[in-house]
């Protein structure tokens, strides 16, 4: 690089971060490990720190900085079965297993060529 443009370089004070959120950035990241949404950090930025922020403001922080990271920077929370929850699983591996073949019904028009659709009685052949 040009002797100049390195001393231009050098000359620039650093630049201050942009965001607001900044200073408060590990506290938003561990309040989501712990599993908050950002509706709940927003409501305890109002409440504790008086600063007014916006879920969809911290999603777009949070995203920012994540994909500038090329990795997911927060694991979701552990899945806590309930007994609601276990009964709903259940039912739905029972559907799976049944079988999905379906039942033939027997022919209501028989086709025979050139001559008209002829509707059969009692589902059977005329």
């Amino acid at each position: 690089m040009e002797p100049e443009l390195r001393l231009i370089l050098e000359s620039l004070p650093p630049k201050l971060p942009r965001s607001k959120l900044e200073p408060h950035r590990e506290l938003i990241r561990e309040l989501r490990r712990k599993g908050r949404t950002y509706r709940e950090v927003a409501r305890l930025f109002q409440e504790r720190l008086g600063m007014y922020v916006a879920p969809s403001t911290l999603h777009s922080f949070v995203k920012v900085r994540a994909k500038h990271r090329k990795r997911t920077q927060f694991e979701l929370p552990p899945l806590e079965l309930s007994a609601a929850h276990s009964k709903v699983f259940d039912r739905v591996a029972a559907l799976r297993a049944k079988s999905t073949s379906p039942k033939s019904k027997p022919a209501r028009f028989v086709f025979r060529e050139n001559e008209p659709l002829t509707l059969t009685s009692n589902g059977g052949e005329q």
